[in-house]
């Protein structure tokens, strides 16, 4: 690569330079980065107007790309678009690219400046919806013919001139071309990989997760604790993920009907209170998006709504979302359902309508037989993990008959059956309660155990669905309190808690996260303390240094070399003189530590400096040095 002539006129060096302007300006629209590309479009500007060219050298070159490698990774935040590269590694790719072309473009190479430019164009492009990256790789092609009939050098090389600058703009354009290609491409094979090793990945399970549940006559609920979800704001009762409506006696499964149902959500009412939830996923638990019932909008996704209110999202591990739900959690309105909603087996029907007409004696409405059955299983029932329903008839009516102990599904599965039976509509609703709440962060913590499941009646007279929970909470809460978290655990929990949130914070928006660092109470405080601590070394230092003030010569070579003598026992003997202590005791404590020899050594050197520091001055201070090596040499060998 050549260098451009020192005797350029200030036009033809901002000719030269118009391939890094037209770079910038593709790079700042297609990604709205203006703080980055306007100010270093600015700074080739004034180096242009004031004809200023530094020297090249490798190391300034690596130092403008680390400054811009810097500048684009606080800015990448600002990465409003998709694209298959992650913001934290396109923004200090291209900022670096930035500070490589203005570098080169200010120092005269403008041929590594065009070369930067390109791939700084190829980058920009890469991402989905851009339409300016024709335009912008063309204009970039203009600016690199112009340069080359700014220069003259096309019409004097004739023929061989033109082939030459054409094979190399389409190498270039080719290869900046095939990147942006590549980048686009391989988008589709990075997303299904990455899908697929998601896969892999042990995910959580359970009722809340599950779009089919089985009733097995004997089974056991694992007390899983692990994290799922972090709340933070105003904790709804329940968050609701799935709905299973389709019921055959020993199984519950969600319909196709609701499957491929598509609602939209209810918006605000002008004035309605509405409260706000942040929900951080600490798991991936897609396509699942746990919601409050009635929820009204949701900040950070785009969720898909299925028939029964059911939200769909891509909820990736990290990823937080700002819920907006009425104080009330109730569902919207809608049509009745039809008869499947109140479907049985007729021999499960049969022998279930008799319990379920005495146990709602004396309630004439749906509402009042639906309260009814929940709370007679609230009060009758024990919660367990473990569930033994053997015997002669559906596991059903055993668990009913003889009060068996069981958790939330098989309560919710028998409550819906006896309301099913009796013609009332009834569905399955799972999801999760957030109980617990971490003193530390004040926040609410889900995990696996907190899985939930209860029933959803519809009620002809409100038009909507209305939760009914016939679980035991007494003995469900000393079951679960038995394995509550300690202080400590709760603790470490929070601390990690606020570290992965800040680095996902970094990662997004480098700028606000270190904004809300310098804005932190701790911070400031550490800060100062580390200044006190500074400062009191620095005023010890300078405590034990006093009493040798008089005795350094105002010549500075002696000085340093006494300052090395100190370094010298410091270093290599461990010894450092106390505020008072004289030379001679730290010789002689030199003496007591490594033996006669070095300590002959140091008192050699003392006496030679104090000949020379208050003596005739006729002795030669290089004496000095080389007693202060011999010394040094002494200490290394233990």
């Amino acid at each position: 690569m050549s260098e451009a002539p020192p005797g350029d006129s200030r036009l033809a060096r901002g000719v030269e330079g118009l391939p890094v302007f037209a770079a910038l300006a593709l790079h700042a629209l297609a990604h709205d980065r203006w703080l980055l590309c306007v100010p270093a479009a600015v700074l080739l500007l004034v180096g242009v107007l004031l004809d200023k060219r530094p020297p090249y050298s490798p190391r300034l070159l690596l130092a403008a790309a680390a400054v811009g490698g810097v500048a684009g990774f606080l800015l990448s935040g600002r990465w409003p678009q998709p694209a298959p590269i992650p913001p934290v590694i396109m923004g200090p790719l291209c900022g670096a690219l930035v500070g490589l072309s203005i570098f080169s473009a200010i120092t005269g190479r403008r041929h590594y400046a065009i070369i930067y430019a390109l791939l700084l164009s190829a980058l920009s492009a890469a991402v989905r919806g851009s339409e300016a990256v024709y335009a912008g790789l063309a204009g970039v092609a203009v600016c690199m013919l112009a340069v080359a009939f700014a220069r003259g050098r096309m019409s004097q090389a004739g023929m061989a001139g033109w082939l030459g600058f054409g094979l190399y703009a389409l190498v270039v354009l080719g290869t900046s071309f095939g990147m942006w290609r590549f980048v686009r491409a391989s988008e589709g094979v990075l997303t299904d990989t990455v899908f697929r090793l998601m896969q892999e990945v042990p995910r959580p399970s359970g009722m809340a997760l599950q779009s089919e549940i089985p009733l097995e006559r004997q089974g056991r609920m694992p007390n899983t604790v692990r994290l799922l979800m972090e709340l933070r704001g105003e904790r709804p009762e329940r968050l609701r993920t799935t709905v299973l409506d389709t019921f055959d006696g020993t199984r519950w499964t969600t319909s196709r009907a609701l499957d491929q149902a598509r609602l939209k959500l209810t918006p605000p009412t002008e004035g309605e209170p509405l409260r706000t939830t942040e929900l951080t996923f600490l798991q991936s638990l897609r396509p699942y998006l746990p919601a409050p019932a009635g929820i009204r909008a949701v900040e950070g996704a785009y969720p898909q709504v299925l028939g029964g209110w059911m939200l769909r999202a891509d909820g990736q591990e990290g990823t937080t979302l700002t819920l907006r739900h009425p104080e009330r959690e109730q569902l919207p309105p809608e049509p009745p359902p039809d008869a499947a909603l109140s479907a049985l087996p007729e021999a499960l029907r049969e022998e279930l309508r008799p319990l379920a007409l005495e146990l709602t004696r004396g309630a004439a409405t749906p509402r009042a037989r639906a309260e009814a059955l929940e709370a007679w299983f609230r009060d009758n029932f024990q919660y367990s993990l473990s569930v033994d329903l053997s015997g002669e008839g559906s596991p059903l009516a055993i668990l009913i008959r003889e009060k068996r102990p069981a958790w939330c599904v098989y309560f919710a599965s028998a409550m819906a059956a006896l309301l099913r039976s009796m013609d009332i509509p009834a569905r399955l609703a799972g999801g999760f309660v957030p109980q617990e709440e971490n003193p530390f962060s004040n926040a609410f913590l889900v995990r696996e155990r907190d899985a939930h499941a209860w029933v959803e009646v519809y009620l002809e007279d409100e038009g909507r669905f209305v939760a009914f929970d016939p679980t035991p909470w007494r003995s469900r809460d000393a079951l679960i309190e038995a394995g509550r978290s300690s202080t400590a655990s709760a603790a470490m929990q929070a601390l990690g808690s606020f570290f992965r949130r800040w680095s996902s914070r970094l990662f997004s928006s480098p700028l606000e996260a270190l904004g809300a660092v310098a804005r932190f109470p701790l911070t400031w405080l550490l800060v100062a303390a580390l200044a006190f601590w500074r400062l009191r070394a620095r005023s010890r230092r300078q405590r034990a240094n006093r009493p040798r003030q008089a005795m350094r010569g105002a010549d500075p070579t002696v000085t340093a070399l006494y300052a090395r003598y100190l370094r010298v026992m410091k270093r290599h003997a461990g010894l450092v003189p106390g505020h008072t202590e004289t030379d001679d005791e730290l010789v002689r404590r030199l003496r007591a530590a490594r033996g006669n020899s070095a300590a002959d050594l140091a008192l050699q050197f003392l006496t030679l400096y104090r000949q020379v520091r208050f003596g005739s001055g006729v002795s030669d201070p290089s004496a000095l040095e080389a007693l202060a090596t011999a010394l040094e040499h002494a200490l290394r060998i233990p």
